[in-house]
């Protein structure tokens, strides 16, 4: 899926959290990210914790995670309007910017204020 949707190269991961885990505050991470080697999808342990690597952190629910999994990308802007899916932004634009997620999140029609 991540080569399909054109997964950007990164030097940080974007994060997908169930609902429950979040809330839970325990749970399974997944993570995605494109380096040097690939598209990649790996699990890690979520104690209350993304970590330093994760930019954009989404919290999905059930019907969410089904969305994805049947249409890829292309429902996340509509899924972060109807409230099914939150995303946390973990680092600055700058920061997302240098590590090359700044059009991934403005995809999904989020805006940061410059100041």
């Amino acid at each position: 899926m991540l080569d399909r949707e054109g997964m950007p190269m990164s030097t940080a991961s974007i994060g997908l959290l169930r609902r429950e885990d979040f809330t839970a505050r325990r749970g399974t991470l997944l993570l995605w990210r494109r380096d040097d080697e690939g598209c990649r999808a790996d699990l890690r342990e979520y104690n209350g914790a993304a970590g330093d690597d994760v930019a954009v952190l989404l919290v999905a629910d059930d019907a969410a995670l089904a969305a994805l999994r049947e249409g890829g990308w292309a429902p996340l802007p509509a899924l972060v309007r109807q409230g099914r899916l939150h995303p946390y932004m973990l680092k600055t634009m700058d920061e997302l910017e240098e590590a090359g997620l700044a059009e991934f999140v403005e995809d999904l029609g989020l805006v940061f204020p410059k100041h």
